[in-house]
């Protein structure tokens, strides 16, 4: 098991310095290329709706012929999207990209923790509960830390947009085959793949508390999408430009590291509630920023509220999953996810080009609302499950 934890540092910390380098310039890099809100609203959208579509399939795919090989197929793809955003001359080259890049996301998703979790071989199951949602937090904190230098590092070199991305591009897909080729690959013991679809929607249908966490997920992305669409604009209003913007990503990331540290203690549950309340009111501050020590604490508040709220979910998803279709459920609620958001992201990018406060107040609180509604079943669940 130590051997797969480095596997899924490396795996995790890989992933994530790549998405460093592309997020922290992505939007900046689109509106200088003279693309609007709108037309960024419509290639995000385009990149959920590819990774819905390819989201479930790939699961059961991982589920047959390996979690790796899928994550770092995954990899590949997201490297070549990354590469093609970079040199790209036309929306329409954005476009295609977009639907590469979710094509990459939907490999990715739903392969490398749950190729960890089949690792275990833990058989008492609450002590087997316990592990998992204490590992998440640890490879979220580790991973976060060396997220966090790579943003600092960053910030001291004067380098462009699109030098970043390519960079980023390159280290998506050098990582991803060295990881294939370190670690040895685990899957289901079922091989048929029809088999295997149905056996994971199925499996979707009866557990009802999946439902709910696709619906937490859903808020929790469309919390990350606004945060996606609004950091960076408001970031070079207040004078922060270039790679220094991948500082700023590196204080989002500490937070990150925080949360996920203090996660792997006794916490109160009233903690996760008013994590996710303050989620859509972090947002709103950074939005309304007009100076830099506001924009920041908005910045900080939103990346240890988010992060508290996502560990909350994904520590305690597996607990509910069968290792036979973990890949292929896990990759089902992904996919669910992601259908709202394929509108949000033009609808967003509309209020965005209207610069009306009011909508996106009203479309914070709504989605905040109906998040608070699922931690505090997930918690009601998880606290009967431990009093069995």
């Amino acid at each position: 098991m130590k051997k797969n934890f480095i596997g899924l540092i490396w795996g995790e910390s890989s992933y994530n310095i790549s998405s460093i380098l592309y997020s922290s310039v992505i939007t900046a890099f689109l509106l200088q290329l003279g693309i609007n809100n709108t037309q960024i609203g419509l290639i995000w959208s385009l990149v959920l709706f590819s990774q819905m579509i390819f989201d479930y399939p790939t699961g059961s795919f991982a589920d047959k012929y390996g979690r790796l090989r899928i994550f770092t197929i995954g990899m590949i793809f997201m490297g070549i999207a990354t590469l093609i955003i970079a040199k790209s001359y036309n929306v329409l080259m954005l476009y295609i990209s977009g639907i590469l890049l979710g094509l990459g996301e939907s490999q990715v998703s739903g392969t490398l923790f749950p190729w960890f979790v089949n690792s275990i071989s833990i058989e008492n199951n609450k002590e087997k509960q316990e592990y998992i949602f204490k590992i998440n937090a640890q490879s979220q904190f580790l991973t976060n830390i060396i997220g966090v230098l790579t943003g600092f590092i960053i910030s001291f070199f004067n380098i462009d947009y699109k030098t970043l991305l390519i960079i980023s591009g390159m280290l998506y897909i050098i990582n991803g085959v060295f990881i294939y080729f370190s670690f040895e690959d685990n899957k289901s013991n079922e091989t048929d793949l029809v088999k295997i679809g149905k056996k994971s929607l199925l499996f979707f249908i009866k557990e009802r508390k999946l439902w709910i966490y696709t619906l937490a997920l859903t808020s929790s992305y469309s919390f990350y999408s606004i945060y996606l669409f609004i950091w960076q604009p408001v970031g070079k209003s207040l004078g922060i430009t270039g790679s220094r913007l991948g500082s700023v990503y590196s204080l989002y990331l500490i937070s990150f590291a925080i949360s996920a540290f203090i996660s792997k203690r006794n916490i109160k549950e009233f903690v996760y509630i008013l994590c996710t309340f303050l989620i859509p009111v972090s947002l709103i501050v950074i939005y309304c920023s007009h100076n830099l020590i506001l924009y920041l604490v908005g910045i900080v508040s939103l990346g240890f509220n988010y992060k508290m709220a996502m560990l909350k979910i994904m520590g305690t998803v597996h607990n509910f999953i069968s290792n036979e279709v973990r890949s292929s459920v896990i990759s089902l609620v992904s996919s669910l996810s992601s259908v709202f958001l394929i509108g949000l992201q033009i609808i967003i990018g509309k209020i965005l080009d209207t610069e009306n406060l009011f909508y996106l107040q009203i479309l914070c609180i709504f989605i905040g609302i109906i998040y608070i509604i699922c931690i505090l079943l997930i918690q009601k669940w998880m606290h009967e499950e431990k009093t069995r």
